[in-house]
C-alpha cells in the first residue's frame, strides 16, 4: 500500500532532502509550507501527482486537520534560529508542534517524527533550548507514540553554518571564539539525516521515541572554524571574545538595521548572532556521542569528503 506523508516545513534545507527520498521510495508527499511558490520546485523530485504543495494557517487547526486527513505519517520539521517581532520560539516550537500532534492524534496518524535539536536538555539559561524541550514534551503528551529526532549540525551544500563562516573568513580578519570554541559538535550531513528519517518509517518497531542524530566523528566549534580556515586558505585569526563583550556584540548584532547592513556577508537579514544563542553556546549539559546512523546501517558522510567541495568559492587563490 502506498503511504502518504505530509511534511510540515517541507521546503526548508533539510525537508528538500526528505521529500526526494520519500519520492524515489514511491510515497505520495505532502509539502505544508508558508513559501508555497519555493516548494513547488520540489514536484520535479517526484511523477506527475506524487508531491502536492498546501499551506495555510498553521495555528489553525481545521486548516491542519484538512492537510493531515489521509495521510499515514506526519513530520514536523517547523522551527526557528532566532526570535523576531512576528515570530516567538514558544509560538512556534510548542504552539504549533503541539497543534500538529493533536490533529494528528485525533486523525489516528500512524506515526509521527518531530525534530528537536541537541544540547537542549539543561540548558536552561536559552529561551530556543527551553522551548525546544517544552515543544518535545507538548509532542509526546498529545501524540506519545510520537518519535523525536534530535540532529546535531546538520552540514550541506546550503547549510547556514560553514557556508557563513567561510564567508566571513574571507572577510575579516578574525573569526570570533565565544566560550574559548570548546562546545561539541557532531556535524551530520543532511542527506544521512533524510535517509534516516526513510529509515524510522520503514521500521516495523517504533519502541524508541528518542534519537540524538550526529555523523561520524565530534569537533569542538574551533576545530571546525580551523577547519573552514584551512580549506578555503586563509589567513583568518581564532580570537577568543570575553562573554560580556560577546553578549554585548550578539545585543548589537539584533538590531534589524545591522542585519540589514550585514546581508552582503551573511547573506540574509537573520541576526549574525543573539544574546539566545550565546546562551546556549555556554551553557550545554555535556556532550554524548551519537551512534543512531552506524546502528541504521547508514554509513555516515564525514565533513572533509563533502564540505570542500561547496567552500571552495570562498577559497583564496
Amino acid at each position: 500500500m502506498i503511504k502518504q506523508v505530509i511534511i510540515f516545513g517541507g521546503s526548508g534545507f533539510l525537508g528538500k532532502y526528505i521529500v526526494k527520498h520519500l519520492a524515489d521510495l514511491g510515497y505520495i508527499v505532502k509539502i505544508f509550507s508558508r513559501n508555497q511558490e519555493k516548494a513547488k520546485r520540489l514536484k520535479l523530485c517526484g511523477h506527475p501527482g506524487q508531491i502536492v504543495v498546501v499551506g495555510g494557517y498553521i495555528l489553525d487547526e481545521s486548516v491542519i486537520s484538512k492537510h493531515i486527513k489521509g495521510c499515514d505519517v506526519v513530520i514536523n520539521l517547523i522551527g526557528i534560529l532566532n526570535e523576531s517581532k512576528t515570530q516567538k520560539f514558544y509560538t512556534v516550537h510548542v504552539d504549533i508542534a503541539e497543534k500538529i500532534a493533536i490533529v494528528a492524534k485525533t486523525n489516528n496518524v500512524s506515526l509521527m517524527i518531530h525534530f528537536s535539536a541537541m544540547e537542549v536538555e539543561g540548558n536552561c539559561s536559552s529561551k530556543y533550548a527551553q522551548s525546544k524541550l517544552l515543544g518535545e514534551n507538548a509532542v509526546a503528551s498529545a501524540f506519545p507514540e510520537a518519535i523525536i529526532i534530535r540532529p546535531s549540525l546538520v552540514f550541506g551544500e546550503e547549510d547556514n553554518f560553514f557556508n557563513k563562516f567561510a564567508k566571513l573568513a574571507s572577510i575579516l580578519p578574525f573569526l570570533p571564539l565565544i566560550n574559548n570554541g570548546r562546545m561539541k559538535l557532531q556535524p551530520v550531513y543532511v542527506d544521512d539525516l533524510a535517509k534516516f528519517v526513510c529509515y524510522v518509517i520503514k521500521l516495523k518497531n517504533h519502541n524508541q521515541k528518542l534519537y540524538h542524530i550526529g555523523g561520524p566523528k565530534v569537533y569542538p566549534i574551533k576545530s571546525l572554524f580551523k577547519f573552514i580556515i584551512t580549506i578555503t586558505n586563509r589567513k583568518c585569526l581564532l580570537v577568543n571574545i570575553p562573554l560580556p563583550i560577546a553578549k554585548f556584540i550578539a545585543f548589537i548584532c539584533e538590531f534589524k538595521l545591522i542585519s540589514i547592513l550585514l546581508k552582503p556577508i551573511t547573506g540574509n537579514v537573520e541576526p549574525l548572532i543573539t544574546r539566545d544563542q550565546i546562551k546556549f553556546l555556554c551553557n550545554g549539559s555535556g556532550f554524548e556521542q551519537s551512534h543512531e546512523l552506524e546502528k541504521a546501517k547508514i554509513r555516515a558522510t564525514p565533513i572533509e569528503s563533502i564540505v570542500p567541495k561547496y567552500l571552495k568559492i570562498y577559497k583564496k587563490v
